[in-house]
Order: C-alpha cells, then structure tokens, then sequence
C-alpha cells in the first residue's frame, strides 16, 4: 500500500492549483469546445493529425508544470508523486497487465465493430493518424497519470488535507470529469478507471503500472481497434 505524505511548499502548491484551476475552466468550456475542434477536424484532410500533434504538445507541457513543484519544494519528493521504482513483483504485474491488456484489445480488433459516435471524430483512418495515436496513447498514459495520479493526488492529501481514499473519489471524479466530451456514459466509464488507476498506484506503490494500463487501454481505440464507419461532421455528441 502506498503511502503519501507530500509536503509541499507555497510555490509548489500555487503552481498546481492554477493547474487544476486550468482543468476547471477547460471542463466548463468543453461542450464548446469539442463542438468547434469536431468541426476544425471534419475540414481539413489533415485535421486529426494536426489534432494529435497538439494534443501531444499541450499534455508534454502540462505534465512539465505538474512536475515544477518538485524541483521549487524542497521537502516534496518524486515518490509522492508515485515517480519511483516499483517492486520487482509490482514491475513484473506491471507488464504482465500491459500484455494482457493489449492482447485483449488485439483479439477484439480482429472484429469490425461500430465507433462510439462520442469520440469517433477522433480515431485515425490511414497510417499517419494511426502512428500519431501511438503517440497520443503514450503521451496520455505518461502525462494524464502524472497530472491526476502525481499530482492532484499529491495536493489534495498534502494540501487539502483529505484522507487518500476520499483524495482518490476527488481526483478520479476530476479525471472524468475531464473526459466530458465523451458525454456522460465516458465521464462515468474514466471515473470508474481512475479508481482502478488509483487502485494500481496503491498496490505497486509506483506510477509505472497505471502508466502502461492506461497506455495499453488507450491504444484500443486509436491503433488496435478497427471501425465500420467514421464518423460524419454532423454527427452529435450525446448527453
């Protein structure tokens, strides 16, 4: 079982408030949002690959702010965040999840299925959008598990001073809330897998699990899986 005692100073502390505070609004704009950049996608030929780049981009970014208070607090060590070495068992659980996982998603990729219309404006349809949802795969597993998992986890025990199972409700409530796009079937689906990522952390005592689960379900979607239909511009978002 992991245990965290993050101590973090006041510069370490402002900088991830305004990093969660960034989340807030972008949730509260995200129907918007989404609306505008499904349309920006549909209209050009490049408009996915030009979508993952950024994403990649801005989420490498946010995972260098999450990462300043360990270099600004002293006292703040990169376990809290859950940035160390796993036990050579949690390692060895580690990979055998990610195989099993991306075997899983492999055997049901060799079925066509349908394309959530939530997200299908988003998945690859040719080889260049495929290899950078290779990177949007891996960037989300890096980056989103050191943001939610490291971070927030980190400043709601050390800052909030909330016990790590009421830290973890918060912080995984947060994280689907940050898939709103996806409508309210994703947000319930990403809650419910930032508690099982909650969980992995716990048990391993490190962010390496989490990080190639969630890596692992990630590449479903945009590499493993393969879908009848894209998806149509005036295809809606449900609610």
């Amino acid at each position: 079982m992991v245990a965290v005692h993050p101590h973090f100073g006041p510069v370490g502390a402002t900088v991830v408030a305004l990093l969660a505070a960034w989340f807030v609004v972008r949730i509260a704009r995200s129907p918007a949002t989404v609306a505008r950049r499904r349309a920006q996608i549909e209209a050009r030929p490049d408009g996915r690959t030009r979508f993952h780049r950024r994403y990649v981009l801005s989420w490498w970014l946010l995972t260098l702010v999450a990462l300043v208070p360990l270099f600004t607090d002293p006292r703040l060590r990169p376990s809290d965040y859950g940035l160390q070495r796993p036990s050579f068992s949690g390692f060895a659980f580690a990979l055998g999840a990610f195989a099993v996982m991306v075997g899983l998603l492999a055997l049901r990729g060799r079925r066509v299925v349908s394309a959530p219309p939530r997200v299908a404006f988003l998945l690859p349809r040719n080889g260049r959008e495929r290899a950078w949802g290779v990177a949007t795969a891996c960037t989300a597993g890096i980056g989103e598990e050191i943001v939610f998992r490291g971070a927030f986890l980190a400043f709601a025990v050390g800052v909030l001073h909330l016990p790590f199972i009421g830290a973890a409700l918060a912080v995984s409530l947060f994280f689907g809330l940050g898939h709103l796009y996806q409508g309210w079937t994703g947000v319930t689906a990403t809650t419910f897998f930032g508690l099982c990522a909650t969980m992995l952390y716990s048990f391993s005592g490190s962010l390496v699990l989490p990080i190639l689960v969630h890596t692992a379900v990630d590449l479903g979607p945009f590499v493993l899986m393969r879908y009848s239909q894209p998806a149509s511009v005036g295809s809606t978002i449900p609610g």
